[in-house]
């Protein structure tokens, strides 16, 4: 017998009750997902996420406590889980920015189709990180400019190879296929260009570059 699925268990924070019904309709008919929680606000989040959840869906703007605020406080614990994905109405570009400082594994616009939403939660679940295109696309092309790379910066042939394919929103699986590698070694080479590049996470790693115009614009 085939074992079962892993179930994905989602915490879905929005101070409206529409959106959360929305949303828990959109995990509730997926096979894979489960809503563990609704909270109404960030500081009910922080506390619900110290339970048994997976990823975390969760408003930007919200009274009191904002969903970036409880990024930072549900991600500062270091932990791999549970991970966050935020949802905003406002295609604003300071919004990635922040969601990328906050330590966030993505951010969608609430306009994203239920599928784009839970194909998303399914990703970071993974391991991946998912930004809306739009955002992300402006603050690393607009609001990012170009200098020099640091002297002691060498990226061999395979990790600038990486990094290419981190700045089209590659998995590591997808590297792997794409360079014939296996995924322990790709994780290996993200880390280190991570490392050399300075940042915490690969989406840094992606604004760093295009800081340093190491990828094209």
């Amino acid at each position: 017998m085939n074992a079962d699925p892993e179930v994905i268990k989602v915490l879905v924070v929005d101070d409206d009750p529409i959106v959360r019904a929305a949303l828990a309709s959109y995990f509730e008919q997926a096979p894979d997902t489960v809503v563990v929680g609704s909270p109404t606000d960030g500081l009910e989040a922080v506390a619900a996420a110290r339970g048994d959840v997976d990823v975390v869906v969760m408003d930007v703007r919200m009274p009191g406590l904002d969903g970036l605020e409880a990024t930072r406080q549900i991600r500062a614990t270091g932990e791999e889980r549970p991970r966050v994905l935020l949802l905003t109405s406002f295609d604003e570009d300071a919004l990635a920015r922040d969601a990328i400082i906050a330590h966030a594994n993505g951010l969608l616009l609430k306009t994203a189709t239920p599928k784009a939403i839970v194909d998303a939660v399914r990703a970071v679940h993974h391991g991946s990180t998912v930004f809306s295109s739009e955002p992300l696309t402006r603050l690393v092309q607009s609001d990012t400019p170009s200098v020099a790379p640091p002297a002691h910066l060498h990226l061999n042939r395979r990790e600038q190879e990486i990094l290419q394919l981190l700045a089209q929103a590659y998995s590591n699986a997808e590297i792997a296929e794409q360079l014939y590698l296996s995924e322990s070694t790709v994780k290996t080479y993200v880390s280190s260009v991570m490392a050399q590049l300075g940042v915490d996470s690969r989406l840094k790693a992606v604004v760093r570059a295009f800081e340093w115009n190491l990828i094209e614009r």
